[in-house]
């Protein structure tokens, strides 16, 4: 059986559902082995541990070489999962996604790139001094769009002055390696972004950002709202 994460605003009121929800799983004869129930932090979850304010990745290890196709495919899937934690670009991660180029064929030889044993050296470096916060519902969402390396990249965070870091960051959002169309302006790219940020708060809060910030000038920004359909 995979991972059950149960939440609830308070500690009392989760003892009180706690019975219940094994209850319903017994009723599908699904058990619940008491020595894996975790009731402290840190929670180990769909590897990554939940912390009272953060939340970090379990450590991964990457192997250090492919023979075929579906060893890059599975060796990919890795990298892929960990970017809206890592807030690693586009541009980073090409190298691991032009190995997946050529045949089709799943037998197919296929072998890691200098460049990909470099950006897997990246992804390892981000694990190791990357995390996100876990949601404060006090505090507004705010999604940050920037261009590193002309690539927009997405942030849907919080930010509050009175916090030691005033951003925490909850997801880095990116745009797919290949995209169903070639957008001609970058502004079409901002466009697809702002739509997946909004959809994954959708996903993660069920409910629309506060605020969008762009670093563009609000003359230009008005001038791209006129004549960007996306947008």
């Amino acid at each position: 059986m995979d991972d059950i994460l149960v939440a609830a605003p308070t500690r009392k009121e989760l003892l009180r559902v706690r019975p219940q929800l094994f209850s319903a799983l017994h009723s599908y004869r699904l058990q619940v082995a008491p020595g894996k129930v975790q009731s402290q932090p840190p929670w180990k979850y769909l590897g990554v541990k939940i912390l009272e304010q953060t939340i970090q990745h379990q450590e991964v290890q990457f192997p250090k070489s492919i023979a075929t196709l579906n060893d890059a495919q599975r060796l990919l899937g890795v990298p892929s999962w960990l970017c809206p934690y890592l807030g690693l670009t586009t541009v980073q991660m090409s190298p691991l996604f032009n190995i997946l180029k050529g045949d089709p064929d799943l037998s197919s030889p296929q072998k890691l790139t200098p460049e990909a044993q470099q950006a897997l050296e990246g992804v390892q470096q981000a694990l190791s001094i990357h995390q996100v916060y876990r949601v404060d519902p006090s505090i507004d969402i705010t999604v940050f769009i920037t261009y590193p390396d002309s690539h927009p990249t997405g942030i849907i965070g919080q930010w509050n002055d009175k916090w030691p870091d005033p951003l925490h960051i909850l997801q880095w959002v990116i745009l797919p390696h290949h995209l169903k169309k070639i957008a001609s302006l970058l502004i079409d790219l901002v466009a697809q972004l702002i739509i997946k940020c909004h959809y994954r708060c959708w996903q993660l809060m069920a409910a629309d950002p506060a605020r969008i910030v762009l670093p563009v000038e609000r003359d230009t920004f008005e001038w791209c709202l006129i004549n960007n359909v996306p947008l």
